[in-house]
């Protein structure tokens, strides 16, 4: 779907980030494309936007303008061909959710439209395919069109020097969604039926020490922030995988895409709680060898046999030279 001013190539729907509801900028080159975009709108444009009452705890309607926009000029800046996958249904966003901290809403479902109909986006509707088993489903995709484009080139930021995870919570409690009567829900990945994960609601006092842990996550966030991790030898700012339904992914290798969460499952402070999220925890083996950290080249200590190791040593077998399982 094209409104007439579309970006010089066809979008490619299966290239595409999801929608950030934590990027947030004061900077004022972004502050003037907002309010030039927002006063492009009519009358009743506006009053769509931003709603007849005043909602406690929703952001207004020009906080979600400003996120859509920062977001998409972090896709153009990233790759001009990339898209964003982008909820319009009514129950994608939790207004008051410890992870939706801009109070980002439903909201997004009359924002998305305006900025297509006035020429500012290029948008595919999401399809929902029922006749084949949910087989090829996906969400809405945006990107800028070039009347947008030509707004952002003016900017000269840098997607790393934007907030590209304000506020954004980096401790997750996740669990199965169920039915009314309990049944796990199931949903199409790929080319299988997986159950379906949300996010669960917490309280800090719920866990001793959640309070210390995101403290200490916090602490190697910014520290990930200020230092630049990349590959300095690829030709474009990515590494392409094939997944195993067999299409094409790209992996983005950049300085905003370094935030790293630690996710317990099953509604427990006892399973799991890994750590996820930087872009070198997706590529492989051999790529890994090239990252350079701060321009220095680095070396990935295998730690497969870890345990196994701590247990003889602590046994006094440890031998270095010789296979641990063979001991």
């Amino acid at each position: 779907m094209s409104n007439g001013n579309n970006n010089t190539n066809p979008m490619n729907v299966w290239y595409s980030k999801p929608f950030d509801v934590h990027i947030w900028s004061d900077y004022k080159e972004i502050n003037q494309v907002v309010d030039q975009i927002y006063d492009s709108f009519t009358e009743d444009e506006h009053l769509a936007i931003t709603g007849r009452s005043n909602n406690q705890g929703r952001a207004s309607g020009k906080v979600h303008l400003k996120v859509i926009i920062l977001d998409l000029y972090v896709a153009w800046k990233t790759d001009p061909e990339l898209c964003i996958g982008i909820e319009l249904s009514n129950n994608a966003y939790k207004v008051g959710s410890r992870y939706n901290a801009l109070h980002i809403s439903p909201r997004v479902a009359i924002v998305v439209p305006i900025l297509f109909s006035n020429g500012w986006i290029d948008l595919n509707a999401g399809s929902n395919n029922r006749a084949n088993n949910g087989i090829g489903n996906r969400t809405t995709r945006i990107r800028a069109t070039d009347t947008l484009i030509r707004l952002f080139e003016p900017i000269g930021l840098e997607p790393y020097e934007l907030g590209t995870n304000h506020k954004q919570e980096c401790i997750i409690l996740r669990a199965a969604d169920t039915d009314a009567e309990g049944n796990p829900i199931k949903i199409v990945k790929g080319l299988r039926k997986k159950t379906k994960i949300i996010n669960i609601k917490y309280l800090d006092s719920d866990h001793p020490n959640i309070i210390q842990i995101r403290s200490d996550l916090q602490a190697y966030n910014e520290f990930l922030k200020e230092t630049y991790i990349d590959i300095p030898d690829l030709k474009r700012p990515r590494i392409e995988r094939i997944r195993k339904d067999g299409k094409k992914q790209y992996i983005q290798i950049n300085q905003n895409g370094k935030f790293v969460k630690r996710i317990f499952s099953r509604k427990s402070w006892e399973l799991n709680g890994r750590f996820y999220g930087g872009w070198w925890q997706q590529i492989s083996k051999e790529d890994r060898k090239k990252i350079k950290i701060d321009d220095y080249p680095t070396v990935e200590v295998d730690y497969k046999g870890l345990h196994a190791s701590i247990l003889a040593a602590q046994m006094g077998m440890y031998q270095p030279k010789r296979d641990i399982y063979e001991l």
